[in-house]
């Protein structure tokens, strides 16, 4: 009786650890679920969150006006912050893949930052002139406006009569020799927090915690569940804290708006497909029950 007695305890104990260790890996991958919905989306909420409304702010102050440029106050969306008086302008900046361009040179700029010999990566001129003549087909596509040779070269020469390579170098310099050590490790975080490293690990270990879980609990199909929950708390999660971060930057800092559209979106998109998993194994577990019901009949 006693030894009997004390099996039992064993399995009791048993079940009761790898419950823990199901809770605490769980617990984990809700967490890794939003630290890869903020690095795949950190930048361009910072993009579109702080950097063009801090631009915004800059060119609508009476310290800088020109008479081509206007500000939309009610702007909803980075591509109609900014106009032109030129409409073929406005609609190639408007294009996708000039954006793609503007992050392209966001992702140089912080690398120059943090390690000053980047600079020479750095060929403005030339790479504004190479992408606008490889994204010809795209641009003219998605803005409605023909790329002619002509445009290439007066773009061309407008940016060689400002030496804007040199400008572009110089700004950087000064920026970083400028920055106070804490930022410059902020900046580190940053460039980690963004960098494909930081996303494969988070990635892994995501898996390796799954097939941990998948190891541990009974019957093993509950992984399923398991997997559709940390995506849908995951999710939920990112979004609430996307709604707490907005409200306090915009209280807390000189900034009127905060876009965090994109980490909201893809939070969406994270708790759709984690309520769809939830919904699959609630359908499997259904559709197991009937067959062991018919297996007895």
């Amino acid at each position: 009786i006693i030894k009997n007695q004390s099996n039992d305890y064993t399995v009791k104990t048993s079940k009761g650890i790898k419950k823990i260790l199901i809770v605490i890996l769980t617990i984990i991958n809700i967490n890794i679920v939003v630290s890869l919905i903020v690095s795949f989306n950190f930048q361009k909420v910072i993009v579109d969150g702080v950097v063009k409304e801090t631009f915004k702010s800059a060119i609508s102050s009476n310290n800088y006006k020109e008479p081509n440029i206007q500000i939309n106050e009610s702007a909803t969306s980075s591509k109609d912050l900014v106009t032109t008086s030129d409409e073929r302008i406005n609609k190639i900046l408007e294009s996708d893949a000039i954006q793609e361009l503007i992050q392209d040179y966001m992702d140089k700029t912080l690398k120059s930052l943090n390690n000053p010999e980047e600079l020479e990566n750095i060929d403005f001129e030339q790479d504004v002139i190479n992408y606008l003549k490889e994204n010809k087909d795209v641009i003219e596509t998605s803005s409605g406006v023909e790329i002619t040779d002509e445009m290439l070269n007066e773009t061309k020469e407008n940016l060689e009569e400002r030496d804007f390579n040199k400008l572009v170098k110089q700004k950087i310099r000064n920026t970083s020799n400028n920055m106070t050590q804490q930022e410059k490790e902020v900046l580190k975080i940053y460039s980690f927090i963004i960098s494909k490293k930081f996303k494969i690990f988070l990635g892994l270990l995501f898996l390796i915690n799954s097939v941990i879980i998948t190891i541990l609990i009974n019957p093993k199909h509950k992984v399923i569940n398991n997997i559709g929950l940390s995506l849908l708390i995951g999710g939920l999660e990112t979004i609430i804290m996307s709604y707490v971060l907005k409200s306090i930057i915009i209280n807390y800092t000189n900034l009127t708006n905060f876009n965090t559209g994109s980490l909201i979106n893809c939070s969406l998109i994270i708790t759709i497909i984690g309520l769809i998993v939830i919904l699959v194994y609630n359908s499997i577990v259904k559709l197991m029950k009937r067959r062991m019901e018919k297996a007895y009949e």
